[in-house]
């Protein structure tokens, strides 16, 4: 069975990217995060481009910054090289050239140009000098690619004629310079109702700010990604797999002890390379740092970080082969995270990767003898800070701000003696990037300072989840945000005190994979049967499953949970169209012993099973 490997192609989601401003990667590490990736692109634009900027454009910008990070620098009248026309009372905006050499270094190679609609076809500042113009300072910076969007041939008999001339001089111009690419505004805009444009058939309305923005991440997606500094070192870290895996034996039934608070294990960005391509990365975990010897199994959260190509990473007992599944899918260049239940091989976990990528690993728990009981609970949503929606808890349905702490009463939800919860922590249009993280309590009731660990790693305006188990502490546990966001809680189990030793980490197996089978429909519902692996215990009360959701059509959300049951009113997987993501659930089991899945879009489905509860 081959790996799941992720793919990057057209990303649609409604999210909200900041305007005039540089947006960045999130940094996977805390305290003082450094800076992440740089923007990726440059839009200079004219009074066309600039309805993207307009309250109106807010659908069309979201598009683009869930595909691509970007400065839009859009002004009415702008020309393209020389003294722009005024519209009063306001100033006449500086060219573009201006801008061009304002913003040097601002953004990582490559210009978008959407202006010109105001210059003439021929002359010393006409289209043709121009267009050679912003190409030699573009050249002068460095800049690997220019992208140029082609005029929309409209209007009166004038206007017509001239951009029917303007777009002739960029098609002669593109076959000059390989660097040039026309994405083809034109052609594209002659496609959209003519209500889609202002009475002069040229300015954009809502729909056609949308449409623009579409070709231009479209456009960007063709272009190949530059790989993130660290991958030029080509000094790898990890070492060769065994050709002669150890047999490991069954697995043994463990509580689980919760780390409080959760404690980082591994950054390889303090190595020397990043963890090469079908290297393994050894991490002892039993007798470390207050673990126990007979520690079985470790809970951690697995981060990648800015990989050189779109990667998978597989977590598995050490000493034994790697197996046929993943833990965490990302794109190049981004930072994504996902929580593991990892069996443990002579008290080691390990790590695998299909590309070069940094890594980072979060111990929150172990599971060995004694330590609390696992008892997975029906789904149940604990907090939504969106104002209007259903939780059980009763907090302020308002966002929650960056470098504060929300407090979530524990204690009010769970049974007497819960001494810790796993909880899939989302994070819903947050307005930057950075991280969120699950933290024991007692909480702080004002801003925090950031912890040294992350559950779940954001995007501006991508929601985005991460599954944790965390300690109770005080009754309550706090959720930490560096950035202002909106906040969902999902219950998945909770621990308490007993002798029973019921959570049997397994070596990760593959128990569904839809691809070439069945596609999920949206509202479709799925049932997988855990017996048909075999070797299944006879007293199974749930399962601990990697759930991926591979090449969705568009932005939405999976939900598991245990058949027989109604659908809860919860998500376990959040998606972006074509974006490969993975997130961990506890699920509660019926009588069938099945899993079941559902889907508000349509998306191939890879469930992998880490462990039992008895």
């Amino acid at each position: 069975m081959k790996r799941l490997r992720p793919r990057r192609l057209l990303q649609v989601a409604a999210v909200f990217g900041l305007l005039l401003a540089p947006t960045a990667r999130a940094d996977a590490s805390a305290p003082s995060p450094r800076a992440g990736a740089p923007v990726e692109a440059l839009l200079i634009g004219d009074s066309v481009m600039n309805g993207m900027a307009q309250s109106y454009g807010a659908p069309g910008r979201a598009l683009l910054a869930a595909r691509h990070s970007f400065i839009l620098d859009a002004a009415g009248c702008r020309r393209l090289i020389t003294t722009s026309c005024r519209i009063p009372p306001s100033p006449a905006p500086t060219d573009a050239l201006a801008v061009l050499r304002a913003r040097a270094g601002q953004y990582n190679g490559v210009l978008v140009i959407g202006a010109g609609y105001d210059d003439p076809t021929s002359g010393p500042d006409g289209i043709g000098a121009a267009v050679e113009t912003i190409l030699a300072e573009a050249h002068r910076q460095s800049i690997r690619t220019i992208v140029w969007l082609t005029y929309r041939e409209a209007g009166s008999a004038g206007n017509l004629s001239r951009f029917r001339a303007h777009n002739a001089v960029l098609r002669q111009a593109a076959m000059a310079h390989p660097d040039l690419v026309l994405a083809d505004w034109n052609g594209v805009s002659q496609t959209l109702p003519s209500g889609s444009f202002s009475a002069d058939g040229i300015h954009l309305g809502a729909s056609a700010t949308t449409a623009m923005a579409r070709l231009i991440a479209d456009t960007l997606d063709t272009l190949p990604r530059p790989s993130p500094p660290r991958c030029a070192a080509e000094r790898w870290t990890g070492t060769q797999p065994s050709d002669a895996p150890a047999e490991l034996g069954a697995p043994s039934p463990g509580g689980v002890h919760v780390v409080s608070p959760p404690v980082r294990l591994v950054d390889t960005r303090t190595m020397p390379g990043v963890l090469g391509a079908g290297q393994i990365l050894t991490i002892p975990i039993a007798g470390v740092g207050g673990v126990a010897m007979d520690a079985t199994a470790a809970l951690v959260t697995i981060t990648v970080v800015e990989p050189c190509s779109s990667t998978f990473v597989a977590a598995y007992p050490c000493d034994a082969a790697a197996p046929a599944t993943s833990v965490v899918n990302a794109d190049t260049g981004t930072v994504v995270a996902n929580a593991a239940l990892v069996r443990l091989g002579g008290g080691r976990l390990c790590l695998t990767t299909s590309q070069p990528t940094d890594v980072l690993v979060d111990l929150t728990g172990w599971v060995s003898s004694g330590g609390l009981t696992t008892e997975p609970a029906a789904p149940a949503r604990l907090v939504d800070t969106r104002p209007g929606n259903a939780e059980a808890l009763p907090v302020a349905q308002q966002r929650l701000r960056g470098g504060s702490q929300l407090a979530l009463d524990i204690g009010a939800v769970a049974a007497a003696g819960t001494a810790a919860v796993t909880l899939n922590l989302t994070a819903a249009g947050p307005a930057g990037d950075g991280f969120l993280t699950l933290l024991p309590g007692p909480c702080s009731a004002g801003a925090a300072p950031p912890p040294s660990t992350s559950t779940v790693n954001v995007v501006a305006g991508h929601d985005a989840a991460a599954s944790a188990t965390v300690g109770a502490g005080n009754g309550e546990v706090c959720v930490y945000s560096s950035v202002d966001t909106d906040v969902v809680v999902d219950l998945q189990a909770t621990h308490g005190p007993s002798t029973a030793a019921d959570l049997v980490a397994i070596d990760p197996v593959r128990l569904a994979d839809s691809r070439g089978t069945h596609r999920l429909a949206p509202g479709e519902v799925i049932r997988f049967p855990l017996d048909a692996l075999g070797q299944v215990p006879a007293a199974l009360s749930g399962a601990v499953i990697n759930v991926t959701a591979v090449d969705p059509s568009a932005n939405g959300f999976l939900v598991v949970f245990g058949c027989g049951a109604a659908v809860p009113t919860v998500s376990s997987v959040n998606t972006t169209n074509d974006v490969t993501v993975a997130n961990r659930a506890a699920v509660a089991l019926g009588a069938d012993r099945a899993v079941c899945v559902t889907s508000s879009i349509d998306t191939d489905v890879v469930l992998d099973v880490e462990a039992w509860v008895l």
